[in-house]
Order: structure tokens, then C-alpha cells, then sequence
């Protein structure tokens, strides 16, 4: 695809993770919103975190969605969002100083809210937890959000701006006081939300009807995903997985979307592959190379600022949610950090037992007995950072994305090769 096929692309489309998150979705959603008229979040809460840096500055997006810098675009925050108030709020903040207008914003009065008492529980579940099975948690609240929603206790938008939502907060304080053992002071929490409530009132409603009039009018829509596909509840390496759905069963759980009507679904990987908290890893690099990638890809985690541990590209991960997402291109984030590598190893297999094996879905144990299979490349020196067009990269850079292609037959359209909007190539 050529650079101007893939800024001009058209009908409805999604960039959802093809691994453990934290590949560069706010970088890539930021560069693709130029040409959407809808940029939709559909899964996730504050425990996600999208950077973008653009002429305004450096965002940490965890609620807002990163197509809010382009004002011709309506950013929409789903009903399946579990919605941080407090994060939301700072982020306005971030961009009332940087004077970025989000009056393209509309909030869904059906999304669940993340209270104070879920942040609470949250830490006091993963601080009783030992050893290994700690989840390694954010602790942002979202799972026990996600809990009260599916038990049907949960608060949500709408309430806020309902005239008994006093008594609805207050009854549920009450419950969580006397049910965790907590000493939550309802007075304080209702004024805190009062307040929030009237700034975020003008931006409520119902975000699909809106997204049923722009598919009806034919208009170019962009789904943002969030973490990445094994971190699903469903899918992922169970329990160390989020409580949300980030692949494209998402989209139908926010916005009543089937993924049938998807024209695209990029997925996005880093040319290494990270994870940030607990949880098996096949490819986990030890020892001087580790420490190349943490200082190289600066792999700190955007929400928990926790180190992130780096392998090497898993390409057996990314074959599984190529087929489970239907995939239609891939696009490959921080390769200029690979550079100065003498040889890079891709894994293209797991054995277990002797036996060749393929990713057994929500299953933690699995993944922690299967030995990868590699196959080891040829590095480069060259800085690629001023690089445009994948014919001047170096041949091993070429070579590399190129069997990356062939394993997964799934074509790469997109590549950054630095941090900043425009470090970009087109394939």
C-alpha cells in the first residue's frame, strides 16, 4: 500500500494490539484520525495508556481517545469503556494547557463508571495475592468496574445526572463500606463527582446513534483498541489477562458493530515484543540485550511507569490473533530500536514435549512450558530514524520485515522508525 493509500484509506476500520500491548496504538490512531470522521474507543480504561506526541506536545492518553487532536474528528468513548472520571479530568486538563479543544468528544451515558471503592479493592485483592499469582495489576480499579457492571450494580454515566443519584451513591457506599471493610466517606465522594459531573455533562449521549447515522452516510470510522489481543478475558493467557475484550470482539460489545462490516483491521506489534506485570512470556531476553531494548525503546510501562520485560518478536502470538482479528495489515512500531544489533532472533514456532505446538488460547501454564523456536537474523548499524521509504532501508531491515510478512501472510503497511509523528514508512 502507498503512503497516500493508507493516510486516504476509507469505510470503517481498527487498530487493535496483536500481543501484550504497549505497541504504539496512539501513535499509529493519531497518523490514520487525519482521514477518520469517527475515532471510537471501544474497550479498556484507565489501566490503558496511549502515548502521542504532535506539534502540541507529549500525551499520556488513558480514557480520551487519542484522535482528539484532529478537530474535524468526532471522538467517541464507548458504553464498554470503563470510565476513569478522575484520569479523564486530568487529561482535559493536559489539554486545556497545551489548548487542544475536545469539543469533538462524546461520551457514552451507558459506559460504567470507575469509582474510588473499585481502586480500593483493586489494590487490597493483588496486596493479598502471593508469589505468582499476582496478576500484577495497574491497580486503576478497571477489573472490579467490569466486576459491578456484570454483577449489575455498577453506576454508570447516566446516573450522575439523574435526580436520586445522591441516594444511589450514598446506598452503594453503605454496601461497599459494610461488604469490603472499607471507610469510604460519601459526602467527599459526592461533591468530588458533582463537580466532575457538571464539566463532563456538555459531552454525554449516545454514541451509537452517532455511529449509526455516520455508517449510514457512509463516512470513514476508526475503532481504537486498547492493551492488546492476549490480554482478553476470553482469548489471552488467562489469568493474566485485562477484563476487557481488545480485539475485534470489542467493537460489537461497545457499539452493536458486527466486525463482518470491518474494511480493515490493522493490527500493530513493536519489531520486539514486550510485557509489562506477571504473566508467561515465551521469549523473554535476559542478560546485556535486555537491558539494550529497556534503555533503547525507553520501555517503561505509559500507565504504571513499570519496566517492561522485552523478547524477541513472537510471530506464533501474532499468526493467533491474525486469524482470530481477520487481520488485513500489520503495522510494526520502534524498528530504528533494533539498530546496533549484530543479530536478531525471530521466534517462529513453540515446541512442547518434542511436538510442535500453536497457541493454546487462555491458558497461562501453556505458554510457560513451550520452548520457542527461532530463527536468527542478521542486524544492522545504521540510524533508519531519517528513513522514508522502506527501499532505503538497510537489506537486513528489508529482509527482516519482509519474512515477517511471509510468516504470518499478512502484509506490513506501516513502520515507525522514531517516536515523533511523521517517523514513519509506508510500505
Amino acid at each position: 500500500m502507498s503512503k497516500a493509500s493508507l493516510i486516504e484509506w476509507r469505510g470503517i476500520a481498527a487498530v487493535i494490539g496483536v500481543d501484550w500491548g504497549d505497541s504504539g496504538k496512539g501513535r499509529l490512531i493519531d497518523d490514520l484520525a487525519k482521514r477518520a470522521h469517527i475515532v471510537a474507543r471501544f474497550s479498556g480504561g484507565s489501566n490503558t495508556g496511549h502515548t502521542v506526541e504532535n506539534k502540541h506536545g507529549k500525551f499520556a492518553l488513558h480514557i480520551m481517545p487519542s484522535g482528539i487532536f484532529h478537530k474535524n474528528t468526532h471522538c467517541l468513548i464507548g458504553r464498554n469503556v470503563a470510565l476513569d472520571l478522575e484520569s479523564l479530568s486530568e487529561e482535559m486538563d493536559a489539554l486545556d494547557k497545551a489548548k487542544v479543544s475536545y469539543d469533538n468528544l462524546t461520551i457514552d451515558e451507558q459506559a460504567t463508571l470507575t469509582m474510588p471503592w473499585h481502586k480500593v479493592r483493586d489494590g487490597i485483592r493483588e496486596k493479598l495475592r502471593s508469589g505468582n499469582k499476582k496478576i500484577g495489576t495497574t491497580g486503576k480499579g478497571v477489573g472490579p468496574t467490569y466486576a459491578d457492571r456484570t454483577e449489575r450494580v455498577g453506576l454508570l454515566v447516566k446516573d450522575l445526572f439523574s435526580k436520586d443519584f445522591r441516594k444511589k451513591l450514598t446506598e452503594e457506599i453503605k454496601i461497599q463500606n459494610k461488604f469490603f471493610g472499607l471507610k469510604l466517606n460519601d459526602e467527599k465522594i459526592y461533591r468530588q463527582y458533582l463537580k466532575i459531573s457538571k464539566r463532563i455533562k456538555s459531552f454525554v449521549g449516545s454514541t451509537l446513534e452517532i455511529l449509526r447515522e455516520a455508517q449510514k452516510s457512509g463516512k470513514n470510522i476508526l475503532f481504537e483498541g486498547a492493551q492488546g489481543y492476549f490480554l482478553d478475558i476470553d482469548a489471552g493467557t488467562y489469568p493474566f489477562v485485562t477484563s476487557s475484550n481488545p480485539g475485534i470482539v470489542g467493537i460489537m460489545r461497545s457499539f452493536d458493530l458486527h466486525p463482518s462490516v470491518l474494511n480493515e483491521v490493522i493490527g500493530i506489534t513493536k519489531s520486539y515484543t514486550t510485557r509489562v506485570g506477571a504473566g508467561p512470556m515465551p521469549t523473554k531476553i535476559d542478560a546485556e540485550i535486555r537491558e539494550f531494548l529497556i534503555i533503547r525503546g525507553k520501555e517503561k510501562g505509559t500507565t504504571t511507569n513499570r519496566l517492561r520485560d522485552p523478547g524477541w518478536l513472537d510471530l506464533v502470538l501474532i499468526k493467533a490473533a491474525a486469524e482470530a482479528n481477520r487481520l488485513t495489515a500489520l503495522a510494526v512500531t520502534k524498528l530504528d530500536v533494533l539498530s546496533g544489533l549484530v543479530s536478531i532472533k525471530i521466534c517462529v514456532g513453540y515446541k512442547l514435549d518434542g511436538k510442535k505446538v500453536d497457541y493454546l488460547p487462555h491458558d497461562a501454564e501453556f505458554l510457560t512450558q513451550v520452548e520457542p523456536v527461532y530463527e536468527e537474523m542478521s542486524g544492522w548499524e545504521e540510524d533508519i530514524s531519517a528513513i522514508r521509504n522502506f527501499k532505503d532501508l538497510p537489506t537486513s531491515a528489508k529482509k527482516y520485515i519482509k519474512r515477517i510478512e511471509k510468516i504470518t501472510n499478512i502484509p506490513v503497511k506501516f513502520i515507525s522508525v522514531g517516536p515523533e509523528r511523521g517517523q514513519v514508512i509506508y510500505v
